[in-house]
């Protein structure tokens, strides 16, 4: 009797850790434009949780979801789309351009121009020494040029 007990235990334990696991599923997709062409960078994202993944080159991506979250793909310029994962495992779906962009600014950093090649002051200070640039990029007496670009939406 003990023995058949702990048989029947047994597999009603391992029904509940199947059931358990099985509610987690893997869904993958390909995010495109409006024309068709793949978004190769797009945001997805699970709402409420850490968890997400970008597209790859060919606008593909994969992500552990559950039936029932909400997924919220977003890029630059394109309206963000939240979509339900229903039964499924593949979800494709096409962002739509999004023209609230009101202004790009863009700094540069390390890049050496004349005074006279551009409208904007410059100031030359002189320390006799020839400057000493850190950066693991680069060697002895190289220079790395950084452009940051900030959006401002």
């Amino acid at each position: 009797m003990k023995t058949k007990f702990t048989m029947i235990l047994t597999l009603f334990m391992a029904l509940i850790v199947q059931l358990t696991f099985a509610q987690e599923k893997t869904v993958s997709g390909i995010v495109s434009d409006e024309n068709g062409l793949p978004l190769i960078g797009t945001t997805v994202l699970i709402v409420g949780s850490s968890s997400g993944t970008t597209t790859d080159f060919d606008g593909k991506y994969a992500i552990k979801a559950k039936t029932g979250d909400v997924l919220s793909y977003s890029y630059v310029g394109y309206s963000t789309q939240n979509i339900t994962v229903g039964a499924s495992n593949t979800i494709d779906t096409s962002l739509q351009p999004d023209n609230t962009l009101d202004e790009v600014v863009i700094t540069a950093l390390g890049l050496e121009k004349k005074k006279d090649e551009d409208l904007s002051s410059t100031t030359t200070v002189s320390t006799g020494q020839q400057p000493h640039y850190h950066n693991v990029f680069c060697t002895h007496n190289q220079r790395l040029a950084l452009i940051v670009i900030f959006l401002e939406l």
